[in-house]
């Protein structure tokens, strides 16, 4: 009876464990991917990082939802300007089986501007037909 006891015991702490690395590593998917996406003015790349519904809250002010204005977004971005961007993660915090919630620290470099952009990004991102979205997107600068 112990052995059974221990064998399914472990089996959960693996599959947990198991899991929970494969979210991480699907959400730093999403991040490398964004990052390529941002390095080769990609529109077409970053949008795969959204579900079609999803909605940003940008730095500005202004709600963007759907494809088709967060598209706006970055065609008008990448029409005017080139950069980089890194992420440094501060948290990620599963809230369901399909939803999680990680917060970042982006920083944003442009080509032909001396000083790196300090914003601070919050993602909801949901599992859909077994691949991870961001559904949701607020953005602020860092004060």
């Amino acid at each position: 009876m112990k052995k059974l006891l221990f064998m399914i015991f472990s089996l959960i702490i693996f599959t947990s464990t198991t899991y929970g690395q494969t979210v991480y590593k699907s959400l730093q998917d999403l991040r490398d991917a964004y990052i390529e996406g941002f390095k080769n003015s990609d529109t077409e790349a970053l949008l795969k990082v959204y579900s079609d519904d999803a909605s940003i809250h940008h730095v500005d002010g202004s709600i963007l939802s759907g494809a088709n204005e967060i598209r706006k977004l970055y065609d008008g971005f990448f029409k005017e300007s080139k950069g980089t961007i890194e992420f440094k993660n501060i948290s990620e915090d599963q809230l369901s089986e399909d939803i999680f919630f990680y917060h970042d620290k982006v920083f944003l470099n442009i080509e032909g501007e001396e000083n790196t952009r300090d914003i601070e990004v919050v993602n909801i991102a949901e599992r859909r037909d077994g691949n991870w979205l961001v559904i949701k997107s607020y953005r602020w600068p860092k004060p």
